[in-house]
């Protein structure tokens, strides 16, 4: 029984027949012969129990270090990522570049000196952005490795565990065996009490096993008959797209390849950028691009999306608030002539009723030269352009 596959009924039936046998015969009626090749073969049996779980155990063990390994590697590039982050932020905020220099006399990772050391010419390092991106891209695929780790190290918990059940009972009919040696003939045999005995604790495992099956098997018939339902009436759905739905996306279309060549996109051709029918956002086919542009374009592209909608939603008359607020669109070294493009861009909300509100590190006469006669209104927030704390006073605060 235990090296065939049987279905649950059958299996079933031969614990409740092994579980629910009559009287315990007398060790003289079962012969010491019979006992006998029943050690052996518990015995046999036993050996290839403990055989299984050292080996589990073993996989068990490197699972787990493999989790732990992984979980200080991921602690590692978040902590790097984050002070990349805050590097970006003050870079944001209007701090030089500086910030980014590195001791040439030391080793970045483990700051031991470098002056006895040959190496070639060193080729470009990644930016800031760009480092993120690769820090994130890092983190998500350690972070798939662990959590395989770690259903890996679960089944094996599992495995292990359920070995233990076996060697345990296993165990204990080899002693019950042992015993039927020894004891007068007349006594029951301990070896079919055990056998028994194993056999309503297997019963018993196997109907709570059984039933939480079926209710899973329930729940999965649900989820099953809800994908029917979903797939049902999305196969009753048109083919193509509503004709007005089409009108509008070519609008946005055309409305972000515009933005895009006045704002100096360079990493290929504006031309080629078009507004996916399934999600409604900029791409480029056979491209990604958040990292097949560069850190500059890719600002643009941002830009002349949103902007984009806002411009749409302003002549179709929609829902939009027609309200739109940048942080900095200036980043990544966006060159003067484009950012004024930009901003005189953004300016023609007014000529609708709209409203942008974009920040920027650029001084006052800079920004009001770029926006030469547009309908535009420049803040100079001053020394309060860094966010501080609400001064208030706290009743707890003695």
């Amino acid at each position: 029984m235990d090296e065939e596959w049987v279905n649950d009924e059958e299996l079933l039936q031969l614990l409740r027949e092994a579980a629910n046998a009559g009287p315990a015969p007398q060790v003289t009626d079962v012969g010491h012969e019979l006992i006998r090749e029943r050690l052996s073969g518990q015995e046999r049996e036993m050996t290839r129990l403990t055989t299984m779980a050292k080996i589990v155990e073993q996989n068990l063990t490197l699972n787990e270090k493999q989790v732990a390994i992984l979980d200080s590697r991921i602690a590692a590039m978040s902590d790097e990522k984050v002070k990349n982050q805050d590097v970006k932020t003050l870079i944001r905020l209007g701090a030089s570049g500086d910030v980014l220099n590195l001791d040439t006399a030391d080793c970045p990772t483990c700051h031991q000196p470098l002056l006895n050391v040959e190496a070639g010419q060193v080729g470009p390092v990644l930016d800031v952005d760009a480092t993120i991106s690769l820090l994130s891209s890092q983190i998500r695929t350690f972070e798939e490795m662990r959590r395989q780790a770690q259903e890996s190290a679960k089944e094996s918990r599992v495995s292990y565990r359920a070995i233990q059940r076996s060697v345990d009972i296993c165990r204990m009919e080899i002693k019950a065996l042992k015993d039927d040696l020894l004891v007068p003939g007349e006594f029951p045999s301990s070896g079919d009490i055990a056998k028994r005995v194993a056999a309503e604790v297997r019963l018993s495992e196997f109907t709570r096993a059984r039933e939480a099956l079926q209710v899973l098997f329930a729940e999965m018939q649900d989820v099953a008959n809800s994908i029917f339902d979903v797939r049902s009436d999305l196969l009753n759905l048109p083919n193509v797209s509503p004709q007005e739905d089409s009108r509008r996306r070519d609008m946005l279309q055309r409305s972000v390849r515009e933005q895009l060549t006045d704002f100096g996109f360079s990493s290929y051709d504006a031309a080629l950028v078009s507004i996916d029918e399934e999600t409604l956002r900029p791409e480029r086919e056979g491209l990604n691009l958040d990292t097949d542009a560069s850190a500059s374009d890719v600002v643009r592209t941002k830009i002349a999306y949103l902007n984009g909608i806002r411009e749409v939603a302003n002549s179709l008359r929609t829902q939009h608030p027609g309200f739109l607020m940048m942080d900095e669109p200036r980043q990544h070294e966006l060159d003067e002539d484009h950012f004024r493009a930009t901003l005189r861009r953004l300016a023609k909300c007014a000529d609708v009723g709209d409203q942008v509100i974009a920040t920027s590190a650029a001084s006052v006469s800079a920004l009001s030269a770029m926006l030469g006669s547009a309908q535009a209104t420049v803040i100079d927030l001053g020394s309060q352009r860094l966010i501080r704390p609400a001064a208030r006073e706290d009743s707890m605060d003695y």
